[in-house]
């Protein structure tokens, strides 16, 4: 009898140092179940994930790992903070551990604690894994053209494209730029094909300034792409982009005034016009010819003069009413003369800040449907919108 109550108190103070029994006797971690014991990860909706559940009788750092056939152990939670609860935790897991499905096979799943004296403590029941999906998901061939762009809606290099090819289908696919600092910048949908459909997808990018929101900051960025699958699977991938001269672009005609020449007019002579325009924004904008002082005739436009619109640039234009151009504002101008203008890569721009006289001229060369037609000036951003229209809505008199 002696003995057998020595060699208890024995046991006892032995699983006290271990810490697996606490005071009264009753172990602080305890009851680890896995329900069920086996699961098949491959979103079936049938046995796909398993319910792992344990008390714990004193607050504690705990891990949860699966310990292989070979003893490597994959660790789905490593010495998180958990307080003492009357309530047993419960935790759900459908095979993934770090992105990465585990492949099938039986495997230990062990719940080990280590109190605040250090005290450790541990558990384990078996699980099989089964059926799991075989086929990993895997994000290809990302690819960001061009690796520089400047979002400023000048018609070169406004836009970024990312592509990318998906292995399988993902029920998450997130783009994002990254910055240096933490931020993030979404990158839209793709517009072409079905979010986290299998094969290949294409998202356009311009910083946002279509929308008229300032782009992110000048400076190098990582695109980001992540992708999960439906059994947990998870896949990144990443590359530089660049952003330099980015802004949306903010041109006005000061105080919405245009100065005509004369009531006045007769057929044959010239109408003119004077205005002032700035670049009230933080980006150059680009602009082409003809230069101020350019006279047209009527049956003239820009076209004729080897001026086309061109995507991105701005230009004053002058327009009439009852035109026969077949197009609105037929008569355009670039935003100061070349000498004042600032030549980037090759092109014309008008700096931030910057302040330019722009003057026209028209000759009548044909009758007007009317005898007093309207004749007004714009701000034209081609291809994108008309900035400022009808500016200055004048009746001029056309003597013929």
């Amino acid at each position: 009898m002696r003995v057998s109550l020595v060699r208890g108190l024995v046991v006892a103070v032995l699983l006290l140092q271990l810490g697996v029994v606490g005071c009264g006797g009753r172990a602080w971690l305890s009851d680890l179940t896995v329900h069920p014991a086996q699961i098949s990860p491959n979103a079936d909706g049938r046995d796909d994930v398993t319910l792992i559940s344990y008390r714990l009788g004193r607050s504690a750092r705990v891990s949860i790992y699966f310990v292989d056939a070979a003893g490597n152990r994959h660790y789905f939670r490593k010495e998180s903070p958990r307080a003492y609860s009357r309530e047993p935790y419960q935790v759900l897991f459908g095979g993934t551990v770090d992105g990465r499905l585990l492949p099938d096979g039986t495997y230990s799943c062990v719940i080990e604690a280590i109190d605040h004296a250090g005290n450790v403590a541990s558990l384990e029941q078996p699980l099989r894994i089964e059926g799991g999906d075989p086929e990993a998901l895997r994000i290809e061939n990302l690819s960001i053209s061009p690796p520089v762009f400047t979002p400023n809606r000048d018609g070169i290099g406004d836009r970024v494209t990312i592509g990318y090819y998906l292995t399988k289908e993902a029920t998450r696919v997130d783009v994002y730029l990254l910055s240096k600092t933490g931020e993030r910048y979404p990158v839209p949908e793709d517009k072409i094909r079905k979010m986290g459909s299998a094969g290949s997808h294409q998202h356009d990018y311009d910083g946002g300034v279509d929308l008229g929101a300032q782009p992110p900051a000048d400076g190098t960025y990582t695109v980001v792409v992540e992708a999960e699958d439906a059994v947990g699977n998870k896949a990144q991938v990443s590359g530089p982009l660049t952003i330099v001269n980015g802004g949306v672009p903010q041109v006005e005609i000061v105080n919405s005034a245009v100065e005509w020449s004369a009531p006045i007019v007769r057929l044959g002579d010239t109408l003119t016009f004077t205005c002032t325009v700035r670049n009230t924004g933080t980006v150059p904008v680009r602009t082409k010819g003809p230069e101020p002082g350019y006279v047209y005739s009527m049956d003239e436009n820009f076209n004729a003069v080897d001026m086309p619109e061109e995507p991105g640039i701005f230009r004053v234009g002058l327009d009439y009413e009852g035109n026969s151009a077949g197009r609105t504002y037929p008569f355009r101008w670039q935003l100061g003369r070349d000498d004042e203008l600032t030549i980037i890569d090759g092109e014309k721009y008008l700096m931030p800040g910057q302040t330019v006289t722009v003057t026209g001229g028209l000759r009548i060369t044909q009758k007007t449907v009317r005898v007093a037609p309207y004749f007004w000036a714009g701000l034209i951003h081609e291809s994108v919108w008309i900035v400022m229209d009808r500016v200055e809505n004048t009746q001029i008199t056309i003597e013929f």
